[in-house]
């Protein structure tokens, strides 16, 4: 389930990529507005560091090593990087702890999602740099924080 909400947050990201500095993708998408130029390194900070900012409002430290990849959108030379990592919250604690996300992440100026009314454990929220970040529950004892950066154009090969 895990591999399938990852692959869903990358897909999502990718289909809202675009090589045209004018194309607009679905409203919502991480992607919307101009693609903007970076090198890969810098991508995979900006996805890192909003990882850590997650984790560290969380206070609990990760359960293993993250995982962080750049991965192709659609438009020649265009790459997001996206990283997730585990955190182990107790099932009881979760809805507590997405809260805490999400007055962090309102007080920080991001646009965040409403959150579910089906009882799920989920919050989706992007940043004012079009980083979008997506917590949910992974199991019943663990959250996982996905990133994803919007699509970047880059020369360097991926």
């Amino acid at each position: 389930m895990r591999r399938i909400l990852s692959l869903l947050l990358v897909a999502v990201v990718v289909a809202g990529c675009s090589n045209d500095e004018k194309s607009i993708p679905e409203p919502g998408t991480p992607a919307a507005g101009p693609v903007k130029a970076m090198k890969h390194a810098d991508a995979q900070a900006l996805a890192d560091k909003y990882r850590t900012e997650a984790v560290d409002t969380l206070g609990t430290p990760l359960s293993g090593t993250p995982t962080s990849n750049l991965m192709a959108c659609e438009g020649t030379g265009t790459f997001t990087a996206i990283t997730y990592g585990d955190v182990p919250v107790p099932a009881a604690q979760q809805p507590a702890a997405l809260q805490k996300l999400r007055d962090h992440y309102t007080s920080a100026n991001y646009t965040v999602a409403p959150a579910p009314t089906d009882g799920t454990n989920v919050l989706n929220a992007t940043t004012a740099d079009r980083v979008m970040i997506t917590i949910d529950a992974d199991s019943p004892d663990t959250l996982r924080v996905n990133v994803a950066t919007p699509c970047y154009s880059s020369d360097e090969p991926l």
